[in-house]
């Protein structure tokens, strides 16, 4: 005689209600604990199921493999070019989207080239969304305007269809014209990007840095 998760699963089968997230919420939503038991059980049904968990794995699998060692990777990137392989209904997603991916860095079994996310300073405003006004904008390039020659500002895209404030101070070095008796800078190579939240503080505190330079 069928015991109680094997008749719950039948029912699930004869009645078409095979697309479940994963084993285990299947399991628990026949009130039953996942144990070695229930999970023995499951495997003689599991070729009736689709388990999105799955698929999402084995896209993520795929993405982490292609991408060279050592990589610094964007998630939020990474999940849009992962849910480009997945079906409409199996989608990475809800505020939670990324999470299975910082998971699955996390995990060596699908990390093998030693992939590590970047961090929550070189993702500022990524998550977030923020509405950038004509007058902000203005702000933005009349203090452009007076910055010196080794630093400007500006406004840029995200992946996540956002808008940073981005500074670059470049590296500068102080030299003298004896004959206009005058200070020049020499612009080299940038040695620093920063991005902001696009705000009048965000402002407040670049212009800190600049004076502070």
């Amino acid at each position: 005689m069928a015991n109680k998760l094997e008749q719950f699963l039948e029912k699930q089968i004869n009645s078409g209600n095979i697309e479940w997230e994963s084993k285990s919420k299947l399991i628990r939503s026949s009130n039953e604990q996942v144990n070695g038991h229930t999970t023995k059980i499951l495997k003689k049904f599991e070729n009736k199921f689709n388990f999105s968990i799955d698929l999402k794995n084995k896209e993520i699998k795929k993405y982490f493999d292609k991408l060279p060692k050592n990589s610094i990777i964007n998630v939020l990137r990474a999940r849009d070019e992962i849910n480009k392989n997945l079906s409409s209904k199996n989608q990475i997603g809800g505020e939670r989207s990324c999470k299975i991916i910082y998971d699955r860095l996390k995990d060596p079994k699908f990390n093998n080239n030693n992939l590590k996310p970047q961090t929550l300073d070189n993702q500022v405003s990524r998550v977030q969304v923020y509405k950038v006004s004509k007058q902000f904008e203005d702000k933005v390039k009349n203090m452009n305007d007076k910055l010196k020659d080794w630093a400007y500002i500006y406004l840029e895209d995200t992946q996540a269809g956002n808008k940073t404030l981005r500074l670059h101070i470049f590296d500068s070095i102080l030299s003298k014209d004896k004959r206009k008796n005058e200070k020049k800078y020499i612009v080299g190579k940038t040695i620093k990007s920063t991005t902001f939240p696009p705000n009048d503080e965000s402002l407040k505190k670049i212009q800190k840095l600049i004076n502070e330079r």
